[in-house]
This record gives structure tokens, C-alpha cells and sequence, in this order.
């Protein structure tokens, strides 16, 4: 015995509506036994957890921005001028990434 589409439409509505309502005597139950579930106090971690939004990280004013910006200029120059030299402690570091060509090459 095969069901038509509209049938089995039918069918998934009824189980979907008998489901709803076993889930809404649950939470009524759940929510007797534990009240503070319906004011929204209990969300995972309980009442005395530190909330996110209380660890902000700071801004930095246009002075700091500016400084650090004066610093990274002159550590990136550093870096540039040690890879020009032909090599330094900077420009030393590891192998850094090869292109598949040059891999095939070296071997």
C-alpha cells in the first residue's frame, strides 16, 4: 500500500502536532519543578557567571595607535634592509614557502 504525497503530508502533520504537544506538557513540568528556567536564570553556566561582555578589550587613543604604527614601520624596515643584506637573524628564519616548481626543481 503506497500514500500519496498529500496523504503522507497528513500523516507527518498529525505526528508533528502529537510531538508539539508532548513537548508542551514537558517544559510545563520542567518549568514547575525548576521556575527559574521560565525567567531565563538558568542559561548553561548558572547565575554567578561572569558575563562576556564585562571583558571588553580596550581601544587604544590615536597616541597609542600612532606609536605602535612608528614601531611596527621601523621593525618592517628592520626586516627589509636584514633581507637585502642577504641574510641576517630576520631574514634567516626557517625556509618560508616554496612554489611547487621550485620544489621540483631542487630535486
Amino acid at each position: 500500500m503506497s500514500l500519496s504525497g498529500e496523504q503522507l503530508k497528513a500523516l507527518a502533520r498529525q505526528g508533528a502536532a502529537q510531538r508539539y504537544q508532548e513537548l508542551q506538557k514537558e517544559l510545563a513540568a520542567l518549568t514547575a519543578t525548576f521556575p527559574e528556567l521560565a525567567r531565563g536564570g538558568g542559561k548553561g553556566r548558572g547565575a554567578s557567571a561572569p558575563k562576556a561582555a564585562a571583558r571588553r578589550r580596550r581601544s587604544m587613543n590615536p597616541a597609542q595607535r600612532k606609536e605602535v604604527s612608528e614601531r611596527m614601520t621601523r621593525y618592517w624596515a628592520a626586516r627589509r634592509a636584514a633581507k637585502a643584506d642577504g641574510g641576517g637573524a630576520a631574514a634567516g628564519k626557517g625556509k618560508g614557502r616554496r612554489r611547487k616548481s621550485a620544489k621540483k626543481a631542487a630535486e
